[in-house]
């Protein structure tokens, strides 16, 4: 029996294949990104950062994250420390005239986990470097996006330190 260009086997065949697939998919642990939940040793936390854009994302996605953020180290179970949290922007590449045509900009956070007691259980510098073309003519345009990518840097650097803290098994 033909169901217009498809024969009965060929669809049997692409219905098995599309099964087989599925549940590997499946079986592999595969699931769509969504909050990452936090151990619950950890989830009242302080967070020592400076202040600025990066502290407020970093909250935000902790809090997403089911982290209670207590007011000072003396409340909270652990403490996160961002010790450094910058944004360098160098030349990428020079035109014919010797002028800079794209920058790279790197944003790079150090940190460090420490439990109540003082005891250090994680320690990380992370860093994020992205390009983008510069236009003398665009120069707004240019700034924009330079801030565009500053803000998705922050996002990604926070997202990698919440995936990292939601491994920590030592206060369990």
């Amino acid at each position: 029996m033909q169901f217009g260009m498809f024969s009965t086997q060929t669809i049997k065949i692409r219905t098995l294949i599309l099964i087989f697939l599925a549940s590997s998919v499946s079986a592999c642990g595969f699931h769509l990104r969504g909050n990452i939940p936090l151990p619950s040793g950890i989830q009242n936390m302080f967070v020592s950062a400076p202040t600025g854009t990066f502290k407020d994302e970093l909250g935000d996605i902790l809090t997403n994250s089911g982290a209670q953020l207590a007011g000072g180290p003396a409340g909270a179970d652990v403490v996160l420390k961002i010790k450094k949290a910058a944004t360098e922007r160098s030349v990428g590449t020079l035109d014919e005239r010797g002028k800079a045509d794209s920058y790279n900009l790197r944003f790079t956070v150090a940190y460090t986990l420490d439990s109540a007691e003082g005891k250090q259980l994680r320690e990380a510098n992370l860093y994020e470097v992205r390009r983008y073309n510069f236009d003398p003519e665009l120069v707004i345009e240019s700034e924009a996006e330079e801030a565009e990518l500053q803000s998705n840097m922050e996002q990604a650097i926070a997202l990698r330190i919440v995936r990292q803290l939601s491994t920590v098994t030592d206060l369990q």
